[in-house]
């Protein structure tokens, strides 16, 4: 049976990579990873900040997804933001790297709140090692040889936040040009993919916050997608949360403040949908950072 969930594996991620190259992956703890999906994100902590994530999917199945994420940014001055982002996803025969710049300008609205609005630029390195696959014609030219391209990417994302809530809603990549396969007349086009996110901190009493997260996101051509998530905030240093992906997985969260500027989490998936047949556990680790500077100014809660 695992040997031919690998297979089915293999095609997938193969036609996956053939339809639509650089698919967005899917984030369990979204929430502390929010600058791989909007580059308005970038400087809106208070000091230097970043953060490294990985999340193995379908775990003890040949050819599982990996993802593994790092990103850093900074405030420049009072209204502006830069950051730094970066991407490896491997699934099957696909390996595919990403880099990216991130600006932001934030406008103050009063009363706390503030609208940033944010834009990137970037490379996207796919590779494809069609000759590793076991096919049933093997003299086929079109897998007689490895696909290796590089592609510009670029995307951009609003985001309007205080001290209780934010909403979140970017593209981080609008380019839809294709690559071209073996230098053939068949491209590949990129699905932009559109993601909604949203959460909210109540205060239940001094020492117990609940929040209460939720992402939504859309890929041309692809089913819309949504996630729910509520997390419990203990004694500002532990954090216990349920998650559910519509019709995909239901997860559970756990994370900690060390110190008031380093956060490590875990979520664990169980997946609910037909895959559970072959490899229903999937699991996410992160470590967030912030470094601040001298001259504490509030920009951001250590919430999101």
């Amino acid at each position: 049976m695992k040997r031919y969930f690998s297979i089915i594996l293999v095609a997938l991620s193969f036609l996956s990579a053939s339809i639509y190259a650089q698919q967005a992956p899917h984030y369990t703890q979204f929430m502390y990873n929010m600058n791989m999906v909007n580059p308005a994100y970038a400087g809106i902590k208070n000091g230097l900040a970043g953060g490294i994530l990985y999340r193995t999917q379908w775990v003890g199945q040949a050819g599982h997804p990996e993802t593994f994420t790092f990103n850093v940014h900074s405030r420049m001055g009072q209204q502006m933001g830069i950051g730094l982002s970066a991407l490896k996803d491997q699934f099957g025969p696909v390996d595919q790297t990403g880099v990216k710049l991130d600006y932001s300008y934030t406008l103050e609205l009063g009363k706390g709140n503030n609208l940033a609005f944010g834009l990137n630029v970037g490379a996207n390195f796919l590779n494809v090692d069609l000759p590793s696959l076991v096919v049933i014609h093997p003299n086929d030219p079109l897998l007689a040889q490895a696909l290796d391209e590089t592609g510009i990417t670029y995307g951009a994302g609003l985001f309007f936040y205080s001290d209780k809530y934010y909403i979140s809603l970017s593209a981080p990549n609008l380019n839809t040009q294709g690559y071209k396969l073996l230098n053939s007349n068949y491209d590949q086009g990129n699905a932009i993919h559109y993601f909604l996110a949203g959460g909210y901190v109540f205060d239940l009493s001094n020492n117990f916050k609940l929040k209460p997260n939720f992402m939504a996101y859309q890929a041309i051509g692809s089913p819309f997608a949504v996630s729910l998530n509520a997390n419990l905030f203990m004694y500002d240093k532990v954090e216990v949360g349920l998650s559910y992906r519509v019709g995909d997985s239901f997860s559970g969260l756990v994370n900690f403040l060390i110190s008031e500027n380093l956060r490590v989490g875990y979520a664990y998936d169980r997946t609910t949908s037909s895959m559970s047949l072959y490899s229903p556990n999937s699991h996410e680790v992160f470590l967030n950072f912030e470094i601040p500077y001298k001259k504490k100014r509030l920009i951001s809660p250590i919430y999101f």
